[in-house]
Formats: structure tokens, sequence, C-alpha cells
């Protein structure tokens, strides 16, 4: 979702530091920021705020969030791609790190919400990414088997969890190999299953 459907991480950066900053912590810088960015709510916990649980950050997460909805873009190709792939018959998840009430708020106001089959998000899973457990239940989700998915991520913690799901996967705009750097390009892959 976050930085190939709709890009937030500049919202999660503002988002990131409020929360901190809202359990008395310092500030991180953007440098530090972008080496943990997409590495799901546990991993925040562990790194940063070790004496919060996972449902205060979240709900933390949640309400700075929604001061901040303006701040994100959704991908130009999203709407579009999303709507090829229904009319093709391909069915369309999304697997996600971010807690499930506010990905249904993202992709909402996005306005993709109703162009997917399903969301899966890490707190439902029970793991996030690089963990391979919100891949296998966005595969579940769309009763698709893992062997016959395409997984789109844009970090090395999606790279992570396709390779143990394991599912094919195709880097947005990142890694030197099964790279793409549009969404269109997704139209033209063929996978050998």
């Amino acid at each position: 979702m976050d930085g190939v459907l709709v890009f937030s991480e500049d919202a999660w950066f503002a988002v990131y530091n409020a929360t901190l900053a809202g359990f008395g912590h310092a500030a991180i810088s953007r440098e530090d920021f972008d080496a943990i960015y997409g590495n799901g709510t546990e991993a925040d916990r562990a790194t940063y705020m070790k004496e919060r649980s996972v449902p205060e950050i979240d709900a933390a997460y949640a309400r700075f969030f929604a001061e901040r909805l303006d701040a994100i873009c959704v991908n130009p190709e999203s709407a579009g791609v999303l709507r090829t792939l229904r009319a093709a018959g391909v069915r369309t998840a999304v697997a996600t790190n971010t807690n499930r009430p506010l990905a249904d708020l993202i992709l909402a106001r996005a306005g993709l919400a109703p162009l997917l089959d399903a969301v899966a998000c890490a707190n439902e899973a029970g793991a996030g990414k690089p963990d391979p457990a919100v891949v296998r239940l966005a595969a579940e989700r769309v009763l698709v088997p893992l062997a016959e998915c395409l997984f789109v991520g844009d970090s090395k913690y999606d790279a992570e969890a396709a390779r143990r799901a394991p599912v094919a996967f195709r880097g947005y705009r990142m890694g030197a190999t099964s790279r793409i750097e549009s969404l269109e390009d997704i139209l033209a892959i063929r996978i050998d299953f």
C-alpha cells in the first residue's frame, strides 16, 4: 500500500515523530526514520518505544495520522491499473504493515478501497513484514495459491516477505533485479507458474 498505491512517507515521518513526542521520546532524523520505515509497529516498538504496547502505538498512529491525511498522495497510476487488472479477472489485495483501521481509512480516502478484492494487515496476520504472514493472509483472502501470486513492494521488508512466503516479487522503483518503474509495468508481466 504505502509506497506503491499511495505515497505516505512524509505523513508517516510526521506521525512517527508525533508519536515519539507523545510518549516522551526525542524526535528522530529523517535518515533514522528511512532506515526503519515500513517494518511494522512491533519493530517500531522494539526500536524506539519498548515501554509501550503495540495497541498503544497503533492508537497513537491513528490519532496523529487523522491530522495528516492531506499529506498522502495517491499514485496516479493506482486506480487505472487496479481497474485494468479487475477487468482481466485478476484478484488484487493489499498486504501492509499498517494496522487495519488506518489502512481502511487511507484506502477509502484515496478512492482505492472499492478497486481491491481484499486487504490484509500485519495486526490481523499476527506479524509484519519481513515476516511472510501478511503476504500469506492476502493470498488466502483472494483465494489464490501462493505459487500464483505476484507481490509488488517498495522495500527490503517487502522483498524478504515475498521470498519467505514464497511468492513472485517485483520491486517498485527498488532493487537491482525484478524491478518495475511504473505500476503499468505490472500489466505486461507474465510469470510462469
